[in-house]
C-alpha cells in the first residue's frame, strides 16, 4: 500500500491564535517579542508584518522602524499549547498516528484512510474546513510519500494552500526548489552548498553520494537521499508515558551559555510549577536541544529522589544539559520533560531543617504572586540573562 503522510501547518501560528482571542489583531502588522529585554528579537510575525519587510529574528527596533504601526506582543507559551493541543485534538479525528513538530505543526500519517475521508488531497480540503470552522484559524497542507516532501510541499503553498505532490513525482517537485527547501540546511549549509555552485536541489541530487559523504559526513547521506525525494522515516506519535514538558523556541539562535542555561532554569521553573499545582512529584526528566540546523540531540537524567522544587531538578537539568552541548552550531529551542510522576509526600530529609521549610514557603510565595501577577511578576537571578 502506497504511503500517504500529510504535513499541518497553521499559518502565522503563534500571531493567529492571538487574533483569536483578540480579533482586532485579523489584518494589522503584529509580532510576537520581549518588548523589555535589551536587543529584543522577533519571534514570530503577520504576513501583513512580513510584507513591510519584517522576519523572524530581526531585532525589534528595526522592526519598529520599519513598521511605525507595529503591534508587538509578549511571548505567550501557555496559549499557544493550548492551541496546539485543540488542533491536535482535531487532528485524531482523522488519522490515529499524529506526530506534532511544534507549535501548530504535525505531520499525519493518512495510510489506509482512502475510503473514509477520499483522495489525499480530498482529505486536506477536508482537514483545512474544519481548522477554519473550529478552531478559527487557517492552516497550509501538503501531501505526498513522506514526511519531507509533504513538510517542502506545505512551504511552497503558504499562507493557506494545499499542496498534493502524486506518488513518482517526488523528485520532480523539488527539483526546480531552491535548497534552502530541505529542512535542516541552515546558513552554514547553504554557505557551503554556494561555494561549491549548488543553489536548487536538482544541482545537488547530481552530486555523487560518495562526494557528499566527504564534505558533509554522516549528513550527507541524507542530503543525497532528500535531494531525491527519498525519505523513510515513518510518522511517529509521542510516547504516552505521563510527562509535563516545558518548551520554547529562542528568539534568535543562540549558543551563548548564560542564556541557554537561564532559559533552561525557565523551563525548569514552569515545570515545577506545574509539579506543584497537580500535586506531583518526578524522578526523571528529558531534555532535547534542538539546533538552527534542524538537527535534535536528546538525553535523560534520574534523580535521586523524586521532587516538585527547581533548586533540586534544576542542577540535574542543568548537567544533561552539559553532556548534550557538544555541537558549535546555535541552539534553536529546548524542550524540558518532567516524567516518573508520582503523588506528592513530604520528605523527612527535606523538611526536617529550617532552610526546607523556609524554601517550601518561599516557593509558596513565588506560586502565589504568579497566579495573581501572571509568570513575569517575579523572576529568579538565574534568568536575569534573558532580561
Amino acid at each position: 500500500m502506497e504511503r500517504s503522510v500529510m504535513y499541518v501547518d497553521i499559518t502565522a501560528f503563534a500571531v493567529s491564535v492571538e487574533a483569536v482571542r483578540e480579533p482586532r489583531l485579523r489584518g494589522r502588522p503584529v509580532v510576537v517579542a520581549l518588548q523589555k529585554a535589551n536587543r529584543s528579537l522577533v519571534y514570530a510575525s503577520s504576513y501583513e508584518a512580513r510584507r513591510a519587510g519584517i522576519h523572524r529574528g530581526m531585532p525589534l527596533q528595526e522592526a519598529r522602524r520599519l513598521c511605525r504601526d507595529l503591534i508587538v506582543l509578549p511571548p505567550n507559551p501557555s496559549l499557544y499549547a493550548h492551541a496546539t493541543q485543540a488542533m491536535l485534538d482535531l487532528l485524531s479525528g482523522f488519522s490515529p498516528i499524529i506526530e506534532p513538530v511544534r507549535y501548530g505543526h504535525a505531520y499525519l500519517d493518512m495510510t489506509g484512510t482512502r475510503r473514509l475521508f477520499g483522495s489525499p488531497a480530498d482529505a486536506g480540503a477536508k482537514i483545512q474546513r474544519e481548522i477554519r470552522e473550529r478552531l478559527n484559524l487557517e492552516a497550509t497542507v501538503g501531501v505526498a510519500t513522506n514526511k519531507l516532501v509533504s513538510k517542502v510541499a506545505s512551504d511552497v503553498v503558504k499562507p493557506t494552500g494545499l499542496q498534493d505532490v502524486r506518488p513518482g513525482d517526488e523528485e520532480r517537485f523539488l527539483s526546480p526548489l531552491p535548497v534552502h527547501y530541505l529542512p535542516g540546511v541552515g546558513k552554514a549549509t547553504l554557505q557551503q552548498l554556494a561555494e561549491l555552485n549548488i543553489h536548487y536541489i536538482r544541482e545537488l541530487a547530481r552530486i555523487p553520494l560518495t562526494h557528499l559523504t566527504q564534505l558533509f559526513g554522516q549528513r550527507g547521506t541524507q542530503l543525497h537521499q532528500w535531494a531525491h525525494g527519498i525519505d523513510p522515516r515513518p510518522v511517529q506519535p509521542p510516547r504516552r508515558e505521563p510527562c509535563i514538558e516545558e518548551r520554547e523556541t529562542l528568539p534568535e539562535d543562540t549558543n551563548e551559555i548564560p542564556v541557554l542555561r537561564a532559559v533552561l532554569f525557565r523551563l525548569a521553573e514552569r515545570a515545577c510549577r506545574r509539579l506543584r499545582q497537580e500535586h506531583l512529584m518526578a524522578q526523571r526528566l528529558s531534555l532535547e536541544l534542538r539546533y538552527s540546523d534542524g538537527v535534535e540531540t536528546k538525553g535523560e537524567m534520574r534523580l535521586a529522589f523524586a521532587s516538585q522544587f527547581e533548586h533540586e531538578i534544576y542542577p540535574a537539568a542543568e548537567e544533561a544539559f552539559a553532556h548534550l552541548l557538544t555541537r558549535r552550531v546555535r541552539v534553536r529551542s529546548l524542550r524540558l520533560g518532567l516524567k516518573e510522576l508520582k503523588p506528592m509526600v513530604r520528605q523527612l530529609c527535606l523538611f526536617s531543617s529550617p532552610e526546607g521549610e523556609r524554601r517550601e514557603r518561599l516557593l509558596s510565595a513565588l506560586d502565589r504572586i504568579r497566579d495573581r501577577f501572571g509568570e513575569d511578576a517575579i523572576h529568579y537571578a538565574h534568568t536575569l540573562a534573558l532580561n
